[in-house]
């Protein structure tokens, strides 16, 4: 399903280039369906424009995930003592890519010239050649997440699981200052009282912070 190949690596900081292992996706279609009729084209292959001027669009990006030190910090107190059981869970990859900082580039260009080419009607990115998409594949791959498991939704069979649950809801609710015009208990709160606070429920609180936030 993967190949792996060595390629030549730039930084955007600078520095010299330097060798790393990238990994790609091997083509799913047999190399038969060359010889098969084209398959017929999107509706949204018509509006795609002839020609795109990057400059007279214009762009405003919200809700970039911005860093968050103390997230690393975390990750880095509790890796030695959890790692294991987050590589068990197969989660480990993806806390590990949480953690690093993903800078939004000041040049626009890129960013609108494939945002013009999705289409809302089939969630795709229609290109001249063809149309495509992310996939779970993709997730699995680019982010370390993991496809396999139960849904966040599902019931909790295990009698320790429904414990904790239960105690982790009774400390968010502790966080509420209702004097306040019921302020809710959001990220901030919850890590200042938990983060290296040593809490019995430490790892548990970590990994609720974690979901909840990426």
């Amino acid at each position: 399903m993967i190949e792996e190949k060595e390629m030549v690596m730039v930084s955007p900081t600078g520095g010299d280039p330097f060798i790393k292992t990238a990994y790609f996706l091997k083509p799913i279609l047999p190399d038969s369906t060359i010889d098969e009729p084209p398959f017929e084209l999107s509706r949204c292959f018509s509006s795609i424009p002839s020609s795109f001027d990057p400059k007279k669009l214009h762009l405003n990006v919200r809700a970039w995930r911005r860093d968050h030190h103390d997230l690393q910090s975390w990750f880095l107190h509790l890796a030695p003592r959890y790692q294991s059981t987050w590589k068990k869970a197969g989660v480990y990859e993806a806390i590990m890519s949480s953690v690093y900082k993903i800078k939004r580039s000041k040049k626009k260009d890129l960013l609108c010239g494939l945002a013009e080419r999705w289409c809302c009607g089939t969630n795709t990115f229609v290109f001249p050649w063809g149309e495509a998409t992310i996939t779970l594949e993709d997730v699995m791959v680019l982010g370390g997440f993991s496809v396999l498991g139960d849904s966040i939704l599902s019931t909790l069979e295990s009698k320790e699981l429904r414990e904790i649950e239960e105690k982790l809801e009774k400390e968010r609710m502790g966080l509420y200052d209702y004097s306040a015009g019921g302020r809710t208990a959001g990220t901030y709160l919850w890590m200042k009282k938990f983060v290296k606070s040593g809490n019995h429920l430490e790892h548990e609180a970590f990994l609720v912070f974690w979901l909840s936030r990426c």
